[in-house]
């Protein structure tokens, strides 16, 4: 019989306001980029953004949750990455409040996902879209790399 089933390892990433989404797979952030951008989500603070001048990244983490905000002098892009369904339809919830988005607050995708929401700060900087979408990605595995692997069951 032929396995057709997609089994590789995935996050869904959408765009909030646009609904726009895709699957993304670790086999395309290169190890070098997880290791470059580990100390983003190593801990909670602001961090600089390697390679991205006059760029910060605000992280806050819980568990296996993880919001970022992309700062230029204001918020351009906030994200919300959840790795497992633990607290990850409050942590949905959350990145809809006060934004116009395609996408329904009261139903999240099963996780793991990575959630763009695209905050009025970008139309100041439109030269950041040009890389925002990998770093997204990027940012995502990251994370997701850097979480103890979970055994038999889910205790976050």
């Amino acid at each position: 019989m032929l396995d057709v089933v997609d089994r590789r390892p995935s996050i869904f990433h959408v765009t909030l306001q646009t609904g726009q989404w895709s699957r993304s797979y670790r086999q395309d952030v290169s190890d070098t980029t997880i290791a470059t951008l580990r100390p983003l989500v190593g801990a909670d603070g602001d961090h600089e953004i390697p390679g991205v001048s006059a760029r910060k990244l605000r992280v806050t983490r819980s568990g296996r949750l993880l919001l970022a905000t992309i700062l230029a002098q204001t918020s351009i892009c906030t994200l919300a990455i959840a790795d497992r369904s633990v607290g990850a339809g409050k942590l949905w919830e959350m990145i809809h409040e006060g934004a116009r988005t395609a996408t329904d607050p009261a139903r999240p995708p099963a996780a793991p996902w990575c959630a763009a929401r695209l905050e009025p700060g970008l139309v100041s900087c439109p030269q950041d879209v040009a890389w925002l979408t990998d770093f997204q990605r990027c940012l995502a595995w990251t994370f997701l790399e850097t979480l103890p692997r979970l055994g038999r069951r889910d205790t976050s």
